[in-house]
């Protein structure tokens, strides 16, 4: 079950060229800053994802819990408003799982001990799993996150803009030179931190600016997940979706998964 439940937390993050592109140095602050409003940080910041359709990368993924620390290398092929595919390794040659999202469904083929799970985005089980369920999973793998639309406190300090909801339970942290988030904090209605992303070793990509390196932590759950994109790839020409579980597996609800010992 441990491997499992780490395996599927790889798609909470999230994420050119072969390689991918240098680590770019922070360019200079804009004229306007620090007085842009919210409705033009929101808008600067949601730009560069309308030109992205589909992305290939690989990535080294490190978990850690209470129970210890898992290091894994992922592949991941995705089309955006269609479907994603997360392929798993723990090294050696080996596959251990498949993880297929599409706008309503969740499938997780676990081949080490040849289970199916299937879900759906908004069953009360998948919502209990690290998925970004509530989010795009497209634009988490690519560190691309953004305010919804609606009021946002702004201030801003020497080099950064802060955005925070009327409820002070969202609190983004904004990079100017680059309209990117290298920060987004979720509290409780008491104000307890229950949920953190820090984007950095930011790479261009023409006009785009995205985070080579994702750190994602759940302080209620003690989980730490580390991302390390060696190669990204944006609007490649063809994308192969290889998902061929055998045919004969049953397909199991993912609350069964949650009820592994």
């Amino acid at each position: 079950m441990r491997l499992v439940f780490l395996l599927v937390s790889a798609v909470l993050f999230l994420s050119g060229c072969a390689r991918g592109p240098r680590l770019t140095e922070r360019p200079a602050l804009p004229d306007q800053f620090p007085y842009h409003s919210a409705e033009q940080i929101c808008y600067q910041l949601r730009l560069p994802a309308d030109t992205i359709h589909a992305f290939t990368g690989r990535a080294r993924l490190q978990v850690r819990t209470p129970a210890g620390t898992d290091n894994l290398s992922i592949t991941i092929v995705a089309r955006r408003n269609d479907s994603l595919l997360i392929r798993l390794s723990p090294g050696w040659g080996i596959e251990a799982a498949r993880l297929l999202i599409t706008p309503d469904s969740v499938l997780l083929h676990d081949r080490v001990h040849h289970r199916l799970y299937a879900g759906t985005r908004t069953e009360q089980a998948v919502r209990h799993l690290p998925l970004p369920a509530g989010r795009d999973p497209f634009l988490s793998l690519l560190g691309i996150l953004y305010p919804s639309s609606g009021f946002w406190h702004v201030t801003a300090d020497s080099g950064y803009y802060y955005l925070q909801d009327p409820s002070r339970q969202q609190r983004y942290i904004v990079d100017p030179t680059r309209w990117r988030v290298v920060r987004y904090e979720r509290y409780t209605p008491t104000g307890i931190l229950v949920e953190v992303y820090r984007f950095e070793a930011f790479s261009r990509f023409g006009s785009i600016f995205l985070p080579r390196r994702i750190h994602f932590e759940r302080p209620d759950l003690g989980m730490t997940v580390r991302l390390y994109y060696r190669t990204l790839q944006l609007n490649p020409p063809n994308l192969q979706f290889v998902w061929n579980p055998d045919a004969r597996l049953r397909r199991l609800p993912f609350q069964a998964m949650l009820e592994q010992p």
